[in-house]
């Protein structure tokens, strides 16, 4: 007798490789890049440095970090055409989604775009990582009526994306600590984007391709639109004095306390806590000041309701929202960001997996009915 096939929803609990990437420690709130712990790679390194890490599974030497940071700065500045195009797009877009096409327009600048050789790779991979930001600091310019400003060669990723958005050299305490959130983002294991990435690939498409499936799949809010949703609820709520209250009227109603709780995190997201010290450093004044005050009550008050009995506790996106609009950046910019911290992980995903590549194939049970007879439509009733 066969055995009955069982259903994984959501492919929850299956695993499609082995890794040596980034480990998830849920239970004891531990996150590790190649076997770094994330609170140090954010206190000795740099953006660079950790994407080189993750893509390539060692730290750079001297000559290789040199040429790595050259090649980068080299391509940062974007393409005439792709600035022709950033101008026609229209400008309700917001920044995800002009990325996503833009990742994937960079293979008609590609002539060898398909070519999956670990050399040629390398450029489409240094492409990638240096065009990104580029491109979203170019939305940011463009949907507000302004000429697009090229990179600078002696600035690096942090320092360059502050510069593009306003022309101004950035403070580099502020670029210091906007390239730790890059870090922060660069890699989370097996997760929805990444896997979305890895389909792709495994077709033996190109890499531009499978890069924007992973960039698509993190536009969505159950996976990279938290940030902006915690960031509405700190607002509806309004200010510390109210938190309590409201935060007791949610539970009641069996609504979810945005930026709380993670599906592999059953402790303290280690990513929520360095970005809670980022966020109080740079939220000093105005209306990011008010919500990360608020953003503390709510954390203070869900650590005793959620946390201690449920293990429901900060994730990474809790802190993100009001980190972001800190910085200046409008609302609809965090999934934006999320995505090209993001794209060192998944490149390091999709070239691990296609070392030992399989295509990707599950299967569906069908359910449905057999044999059934064709009416013709006029006899249909």
């Amino acid at each position: 007798m066969s055995q009955p096939i069982q259903i994984h929803k959501g492919l929850e609990e299956i695993y499609v490789k082995q890794t040596r990437i980034s480990l998830i420690d849920g239970k004891n709130g531990k996150l590790y890049y190649r076997g770094y712990t994330i609170e140090d790679l954010v206190k000795h390194s740099n953006y660079e440095e950790v994407a080189y890490l993750l893509i390539f599974g060692e730290l750079p030497t001297k000559e290789k970090y040199e040429k790595w940071i050259n090649d980068l700065s080299r391509e940062r500045k974007l393409y005439s055409g792709m600035k022709i195009f950033l101008q026609e797009i229209p400008r309700w877009n917001p920044p995800i989604d002009v990325l996503k096409s833009s990742i994937a327009s960079l293979g008609l600048w590609d002539q060898n775009a398909n070519d999956l050789n670990m050399d040629a790779l390398y450029y489409k991979v240094v492409r990638i990582l240096a065009k990104a930001p580029s491109i979203v600091a170019a939305w940011y310019r463009v949907r507000r009526g302004r000429e697009i400003i090229d990179p600078r060669p002696d600035l690096n990723s942090a320092q360059n994306f502050l510069y593009m958005l306003t022309g101004t050299e950035p403070d580099l305490e502020v670029a210091d600590m906007f390239d730790k959130i890059l870090i922060l983002h660069a890699e989370h294991g097996m997760n929805a984007s990444a896997f979305s990435g890895m389909v792709t690939i495994s077709t033996l498409a190109d890499i531009y391709s499978a890069v924007s499936s992973a960039i698509n799949t993190l536009k969505g809010p159950l996976h990279g639109g938290a940030a902006g949703a915690t960031l509405q609820m700190l607002r509806e709520i309004g200010s510390p004095e109210k938190v309590e209250e409201a935060v007791k009227n949610k539970l009641a109603k069996k609504e979810r306390i945005m930026g709380f709780g993670h599906r592999v995190y059953k402790t303290y997201d280690p990513r929520a806590k360095i970005l809670k010290e980022i966020a109080g450093k740079l939220a000093t004044s105005g209306e990011a000041k008010q919500l990360y005050e608020t953003a503390l009550k709510v954390e203070e008050t869900c650590m005793e309701l959620l946390c201690k009995t449920r293990r429901i506790c900060p994730n990474v996106d809790f802190f993100s929202g009001v980190t972001y609009l800190a910085l200046g950046l409008p609302e609809d910019f965090p999934p934006a960001i999320f995505a090209m911290s993001r794209l060192a992980g998944w490149i390091a995903h999709i070239i691990e997996y296609l070392q030992q590549n399989r295509l990707i194939r599950p299967r569906a049970q069908y359910v449905g009915e057999i044999d059934k007879k064709y009416i013709p439509l006029e006899e249909r009733g």
